[in-house]
């Protein structure tokens, strides 16, 4: 089945557009129009490459079985949850979770060695996964690098896209064709040597990791890993690498394991390579060993003079590991100080005790020497641990940098910094709960810790926890009262909250205080008072960023907003027309130009500008929305409703898409279809005096104006003022008889268009009035 861009699959997968393609079906992105939100997901196709077979069950059946087998992982964060598995036209689709983010191809560049350090880490991460993975009995069977995906939110790698047909699988799936052998392309470059998928088992994806390592390693791309030499050894090629770049032995031969070509040579088991990778590690940071313990070079012997030893240590205790920096072992006194008892008792006593003093010196030298050096070793080794940390954050790897920051912790628990650096990499992985809850650790061991209660409110702000972002910024005011950047932000939180005053408040005091980035103030002082109601003010601040930043796409696109809503629809094009020049490929822009072209009555150009907005977001409503409003002023009524429908597919709740298709259906003649639209829009919406008005006009069109009647007085009830409603209830109240009651809704209704400086609906209602006094009914 050829499937298109729009079609719904399931009755409930919206095809968006395509990720890639494969040998057994394509895979697509897919909004969920059963879910609120209508979240994004991955539809996989799984459809025969020759003759359809015959019986699709056997193939049912395997592919249920993988399902099972792989919804099981997706309690796995780092593995795409299997969301469903449906048939349709004789073809299997799986859905998946959509994991957001870039592929680890993006971070590997030809050219460039990652590095050993980063290399190790990265096998590492993947090798987790791989554990996991083959825990459950399961063999990814694709690893390579556009199959690991950096999740933009977690920071972490997420495996996805497992073969889903093992060899018997994919033989049914081929029907009489032959199953092509391992070869050429992409995939290929990863998988060792062996012609099967058993013979290859596990191995397949731990030569998959090592063939990644070296990508790694030297810097190589894909085209260049394929064609990397190979050695026959006497059983098959073994790839030749080390040459290229310095690497450790210890690491080289780990990867050189796992590629091996020999099958009994290469690593059975993930658990392995990850073990020997952490040995490597482990040789790699082997501590500076202790100090050198304090020898004598002398025995003590009687007779000595002057109260001193002749014993001398060969070394002694650098500065940083005495106590204070000054204290050492006493030293001991010789036997010409001890009571004396004389002859050969003396020496006999006096040279044991001589002996047993100088060991005692001993013992306390090295005693306190290793206890100066544990200490110093403890402060030097959380130093190398924060340090650490924060490397592996700045290179990215805020996963591995909180791990060294929680060995940090372990170290010294009462140390705020550490906490302070662990909240910022938990902030950059979006993990807010984490971040907060260490931002707090750091504030309580330093309480006026500005840069803590800076970044909890940052944490905050992305949490949605607005009024404790406030509280934040405002310890960082109260600390720092020149902090522009904490006004700013205290303004953000503000204008999240609804307090619109406040915010504005908090944006000139950063104004004025000459924030670093000034337009962006001014237009964030905008949406502010735009949000407050003074819509001329807000016009104000975004000229004045464009003044500060002539090329700003958002000052201009904000700037057309208001003048839209002010209805000066030539001034609104306009500036999204300069927005559209700064940023042609956003589609909200376009969809709002397409609007003010509507109201300025130039509906081709409208219907352009939202076919622009639909081709660079095909899930975009109100660009759909707007050009069956187009459509319909050309009277392409078939268009419209079209468009008007896929609308209404995209969102089911969408009101106005409903009023929008009963218009269309009522000027192409459809009348019951336009009845059923504007009640299903009342049904969603009882308050739409605008449904009721137009349902209204669709009976009086058929003649039913005992229901029109109904539909305009609701329609009143809940829009007073509604001029149009007015009018249209005066010409029922004509074809009723009701003559009094005809001109006085004729009368308020031109009052309120008089009001409205509407004079062509007041002149209507007054050439009524004179009809009817000119002519009164008999």
């Amino acid at each position: 089945m050829n499937i298109n861009i729009g079609q719904l699959l399931d009755r409930r997968y919206r095809i968006v557009k395509v990720l890639g393609s494969g040998a057994f079906g394509q895979t697509y992105l897919a909004a969920d129009t059963h879910r609120p939100g209508y979240p994004q997901c991955v539809v996989r196709q799984l459809r025969p490459t020759g003759e359809q077979p015959k019986n699709l069950h056997p193939i049912e059946l395997i592919v249920k079985q993988k399902a099972e087998s792989i919804e099981k992982l997706g309690k796995n964060n780092q593995i795409p949850q299997l969301l469903a598995f449906f048939e349709e036209e004789e073809e299997f689709y799986v859905v998946e979770e959509y994991i957001p983010g870039s592929g680890l191809d993006s971070e590997l560049f030809p050219g460039q060695p990652l590095g050993e350090e980063k290399t190790v880490a990265l096998l590492e991460e993947i090798l987790e996964i791989l554990i996991f993975v083959h825990s459950n009995e399961i063999t990814h069977g694709n690893i390579k690098p556009e199959n690991l995906i950096r999740h933009q939110v977690t920071g972490k790698l997420v495996l996805i896209d497992f073969k889903w047909l093992g060899a018997d699988g994919e033989e049914l799936l081929n029907g009489d064709r032959s199953i092509p052998e391992v070869g050429v392309g992409i995939t290929q470059t990863y998988l060792p040597q062996e012609k099967t998928e058993e013979e290859r088992g596990y191995a397949q994806d731990i030569h998959a990791v090592g063939a990644i390592g070296i990508q790694a390693l030297v810097g190589l791309s894909i085209d260049d890993l394929s064609k990397l030499p190979l050695e026959n050894n006497g059983t098959a090629g073994t790839i030749i690498w080390r040459h290229r770049v310095e690497v450790r032995a210890g690491l080289a031969d780990v990867i050189d394991k796992m590629v091996s070509p020999d099958p009994l040579q290469r690593y059975k088991s993930a658990k392995e390579v990850m073990a020997d990778l952490r040995r490597v590690k482990i040789r790699s940071q082997v501590p500076p060993p202790p100090p050198p313990v304090p020898q004598s070079s002398a025995q003590t012997t009687a007779g000595q003079t002057n109260g001193q030893t002749t014993g001398q240590t060969t070394g002694q205790l650098p500065a940083e590991w005495q106590q204070d920096g000054k204290k050492k072992a006493e030293p001991i006194a010789n036997e010409a100080s001890q009571p004396e008892s004389g002859g050969k008792q003396q020496n006999w006593i006096g040279v044991p005790i001589a002996r047993v003093g100088a060991a005692v010196a001993l013992l306390l030298a090295l005693i306190l020497g290793w206890t100066f050096y544990s200490t110093y070793a403890r402060k030097n080794h959380f130093q190398e641990l924060l340090g650490s940390g924060q490397q592996r954050s700045g290179s990215g790897d805020n996963q591995g940098a909180i791990q060294e920051y929680n060995k940090a912790i372990e170290l010294n628990p009462n140390n705020h910094e550490a906490y302070h650096k662990r909240g910022n990499a938990q902030f950059d992985l979006r993990n807010y709960k984490e971040a907060i809850e260490d931002y707090t650790a750091a504030i309580k061991l330093k309480p006026e810790y500005v840069n803590a209660y800076y970044n909890r409110g940052l944490a905050n702000d992305e949490a949605g926890n607005y009024g404790a972002a406030v509280e934040d910024y405002s310890k960082v005011i109260e600390i720092e009262p020149t902090d522009r950047d904490a006004y700013y932000k205290r303004a953000v939180a503000y204008h999240n909250l609804g307090n619109y005053s406040a915010a504005i408040a908090d944006y000139t005091e950063a104004i004025q205080r000459n924030i670093d980035d000034l337009a962006t103030a001014y237009i964030s002082r905008g949406l502010s008072h735009s949000a407050d109601g003074n819509k001329q003010a807000a016009i104000a601040d975004y000229t004045q960023a464009i003044t500060l930043e002539p090329n700003n796409a958002d000052a201009y696109y904000s700037r057309g907003r208001a003048r839209f809503f002010l209805a000066d629809y030539q001034g609104a094009m306009e500036d999204y027309t300069e927005a559209i020049q700064l940023t042609p490929e956003n589609g909200a822009i376009y969809a709002n130009r397409c609007g003010a072209y509507l109201n300025l009555g130039e509906y081709e150009k409208a219907s352009a500008d939202c076919t622009r907005a639909i081709e660079l977001n095909p899930l975009d409503t109100a660009a759909y929305d707007n050009r069956c409003i187009a459509y319909m002023n050309i009277a392409e009524y078939a268009k419209a409703i079209a468009d008007c429908t896929q609308a209404i597919q995209v969102n089911p709740k969408n009101t106005k898409a409903y009023v929008n298709r009963g218009l269309a259906r009522a000027a192409a003649g459809d009348s019951p279809g336009a009845i059923e639209d504007y009640t299903e829009a009342i049904r969603l919406r009882p308050d739409d005096a605008v449904a009721f008005t137009n349902r209204g006009k669709v009976y009086a069109d058929i003649g039913d104006y005992g229901e029109a009647l109904v539909d305009y007085t609701q329609a009143i009830r809940l829009k007073p003022n509604y001029d149009l409603a007015h009018y249209h209830r005066g010409m029922i109240r004509v074809k009723l008889g009701d003559r009094e009651g005809a001109i006085e809704d004729f009368r308020q209704g031109g009052k309120l268009c008089l009001d409205q400086g509407k004079t062509g609906c007041y002149n209507d209602a007054q050439y009524q009035i004179e009809q009817l006094q000119q002519y009164p009914s008999n």
